[in-house]
């Protein structure tokens, strides 16, 4: 039988246990055991398995950073994967670690580093020791100019930084400070990354979805006049919706079909627009489909709206919703709150 020890590393560790690991809770006898153990197969020299587990993609990350040593963490494009902020291939697996003899033969790609902190830029995320969001971002500010150019690799960083932003995956002050720490030392992409970062402060709020982005484009400057993803309401927050004016009680909502237009969706939205109007908010809806093929009415309204303050809460609907028409293509009745410019 295994030793108890043994068990816990096998069970949060995908199966795998490094053979650092039973050094440094086992006794002699004990890694004997596990060595003679018919469920435990080698993976390589330093990784051993248990037969009985099914194959997985964090195992096939997590055995080359055990295979590295104890201060390894994951890296490069697999990090990002392993993150979700980086839309790429997860093999070959590439492993960072401090500088060591390395001489012997890796499970992964191991990159030798003298920059990786273990306390600021090392973590553990799903199991697997991994560097930092941020520590990524530095080396994929680095990757992409050196692979695709200054311009082409400001805009693929811009959407990763945003993407991980998004997903709260990002310090922001960390970031700052590693940028500014790394300032002028001969860091190949910081000079993209500092610019990129004075568009977004410590308290930046990216767009939640490509379509709220894509809203912020058709509507131009007059955007400025909105904070993304604002909380309504004191005591009983109504919820966090999409665009609030700066100044004035108005809200913006951008619904997508795939999650407004069914019966429960519907009449959540709903009673969400009349908590909003009894707390004496205006609110204006539009619908996906008019944000990309309609641009010139989501414009002229919105800048309608914006020039004619209301005197009460109103339901602005300047496109219809998708299961505002009947089978011959007429438009069903609409509220009587209902204010189209």
């Amino acid at each position: 039988m295994l030793p108890g020890s043994v068990v816990h590393l096998l069970e949060r560790q995908y199966s795998l246990v490094a053979t650092h690991q039973l050094r440094a809770d086992c006794t002699p006898a004990e890694r004997r055991r596990c060595r003679r153990d018919p469920y435990l197969e080698p993976l390589g020299p330093r990784v051993l398995r248990h037969r009985a587990a099914p194959p997985q993609l964090g195992q096939q990350l997590l055995a080359p950073v055990l295979d590295a040593g104890p201060d390894a963490v994951l890296w490069g494009y697999a990090a990002t994967q392993w993150w979700g902020f980086g839309r790429f291939r997860s093999f070959p697996v590439d492993v960072a670690r401090r500088p060591c003899n390395a001489g012997r033969e890796f499970l992964g790609r191991l990159h030798q580093t003298t920059t990786l902190h273990p306390d600021l830029d090392r973590t553990v995320h799903r199991g697997i020791p991994i560097a930092r969001p941020e520590r990524l971002i530095l080396w994929l500010a680095r990757e992409f100019t050196s692979r695709y150019g200054h311009d082409v690799g400001a805009l693929r960083l811009e959407r990763t930084i945003d993407h991980a932003w998004r997903a709260r995956l990002l310090s922001p002050s960390r970031i700052h400070r590693l940028a500014e720490e790394r300032a002028g030392k001969g860091n190949a992409g910081i000079v993209v990354l500092r610019r990129l970062l004075e568009k977004r402060p410590v308290d930046y709020r990216p767009t939640d979805s490509n379509l709220e982005a894509r809203w912020e484009e058709v509507i131009g400057a007059m955007a400025t006049q909105f904070r993304r993803q604002v909380v309504v309401g004191d005591e009983e927050p109504i919820g966090r919706f999409d665009a609030v004016h700066v100044s004035r009680p108005l809200v913006v909502e951008v619904h997508s079909e795939a999650f407004h237009t069914m019966p429960s969706d519907i009449e959540r939205d709903e009673e969400r627009i009349d908590r909003l109007l009894v707390a004496g908010y205006s609110v204006v809806v539009y619908w996906e489909f008019d944000i990309w093929h309609d641009v010139p009415t989501v414009r002229s309204s919105l800048r309608w709206i914006l020039d004619h303050p209301d005197e009460r809460p109103t339901v602005h609907r300047p496109t219809p919703a998708p299961y505002a028409y009947r089978p011959d293509g007429s438009l069903v009745r609409k509220r009587p709150d209902v204010v189209d410019p």
